[in-house]
């Protein structure tokens, strides 16, 4: 039904078209005649032609134009487009003259469609552009968050740290001036925390050492990494119930030991996530996990000036310890009357003292007579004059009677030290005088490099 309708619409075009050319030629040819016999096509045919014609070239010229949106955007062929331009105006001419509706009705929908259209590429530029700001944003977000990481950024832990750079210590005194009194020493890569500055001074505190110290001699603004891997030392303090010592730095490595909540052991590095550590009464060196373990940093302190002369002390103890140490040496050829009369020495200077301090005394009288300074028998250097008061007053004499009945545990000490001392056995070294600590420090023999104190005697 449809393509009759169509057929029969370009029927009645072409009619009227070629009605249209003959009426025209035969107008020119006898104006006259036609004016008088056919008034009504003068009037009525050309306004139906116009209007037809009108509607016809409205909708193709439309019909063109959105098949040539269409092939900017999608690229199609023109000679397509076109063929199927005109297939619409068939169709909607077809439209137009079944339903009656006006040309310019059409024209007002087709313009809306097509400003419909233009709506949506303006959409889509517009949506593109709010894609551009919504970029634009995410840059300002990205810079904020840059603002904030660098205003959130974790502040350094150390930063009133300063490390001491003295050759060997400098001196923290109690006012900001040389003249001030000594209150401690920090030593070189010592660490003191700065609490105020005052001209060329630091006001500090180390330790339990409270005081002003010259700034030339503090290092500042070094980096934690660098403060704690060349000047700290690192421990761990055990934050869980049970904390599984592994052999390799690994979940599925071998369990070496279990180590306990606030246990503390030293660290030997940091592997990632892993923390090498001593558990030094196991001898076992193995890897806890860092999650479940405080890092603890130490840093070496000053030290007060009671420190150190506790430290002097301890110092004092741990080299006599080790000066007078039990070594061997070759043994001597020695008789019992030799062994007796040594040991009765012994005992007359040396009746209250350790059994250390009995061997201290034979080895002087050893010495000796190995020394190219006295003479080389025993008696001789027992009986040397000015040199052992005992031999001269009358006590060695008084322990040579009573020898044969020694039974009290210091005699039979000093007996002992005697005969080891003959044997080789040496703890004071080559030295080759004592005396009493009291005499010696009184006439500064104290002050002697090789000095050692053994109880109450000093030996040099």
């Amino acid at each position: 039904m449809k393509t009759n309708r169509t057929l029969l619409s370009i029927m009645v075009f072409f009619c009227v078209f070629w009605i249209s050319i003959l009426i025209g030629s035969y107008s020119s040819s006898q104006k006259t005649a036609d004016e008088t016999d056919n008034p009504s096509i003068s009037v009525e045919n050309p306004d139906s032609h116009t209007i037809y014609k009108t509607k016809i070239n409205t909708l193709y010229n439309y019909n063109h134009d959105v098949a040539s949106a269409v092939d900017r955007l999608y690229q199609s062929d023109e000679s397509d487009a076109d063929k199927q331009a005109k297939a619409t105006v068939l169709q909607q001419y077809d439209n137009i003259i079944n339903n009656g509706i006006s040309a310019d009705n059409i024209s007002e929908d087709e313009i809306s469609e097509d400003d419909l259209f233009e709506d949506s590429i303006s959409e889509v530029v517009t949506s593109e552009e709010g894609i551009s700001d919504d970029i634009t944003s995410e840059e300002g977000i990205s810079d904020d968050n840059n603002s904030e990481n660098e205003s959130s950024a974790v502040p350094s832990l150390y930063s009133d740290i300063g490390i001491s750079i003295a050759s060997t210590y400098v001196n923290i005194r109690d006012k900001a001036s040389t003249d001030g009194e000594i209150k401690g020493k920090l030593y070189k890569d010592s660490a003191a925390r700065i609490l105020d500055s005052v001209g060329d001074w630091y006001y500090v505190e180390s330790g339990s050492v409270k005081g002003y110290l010259k700034k030339d001699y503090l290092k500042t603004g070094i980096p934690d990494n660098e403060l704690i891997e060349k000047y700290g030392t690192l421990r761990i303090k055990v934050n869980t119930d049970g904390l599984n010592v592994r052999e390799m730095p690994a979940i599925n490595s071998k369990k070496l030991t279990v180590i306990y909540n606030n246990e503390i052991y030293p660290v030997i590095g940091l592997i990632n996530e892993w923390v090498k550590v001593d558990i030094t009464d196991d001898r076992i060196i193995g890897y806890v996990n860092r999650e479940y373990v405080e890092l603890l940093v130490d840093f070496k302190k000053a030290v007060s000036k009671e420190e150190e002369e506790q430290l002097r002390k301890l110092q004092e103890e741990e080299r006599i310890k080790k000066e007078t140490e039990i070594k061997y040496r070759d043994a001597m050829d020695y008789t019992q009357e030799e062994l007796k009369l040594l040991a009765c020495l012994v005992h007359s200077e040396a009746g209250d003292q350790s059994y250390e301090g009995k061997l201290a005394v034979a080895n002087i009288v050893i010495n000796r007579v190995k020394s190219s300074k006295y003479p080389n028998t025993i008696y001789k250097v027992i009986y040397q004059p000015g040199q052992f008061t005992v031999a001269k007053n009358g006590s060695l004499s008084k322990q040579l009677d009573k020898y044969d009945s020694y039974s009290s545990t210091s005699q039979l000490l000093s007996i002992k030290a005697a005969r080891a001392a003959l044997e080789g056995a040496n703890n004071i070294g080559n030295r080759l005088y004592f005396h009493t600590y009291k005499l010696a420090k009184s006439k500064g023999y104290d002050q002697k490099k090789n000095c050692v104190r053994i109880e109450d005697h000093l030996f040099w």
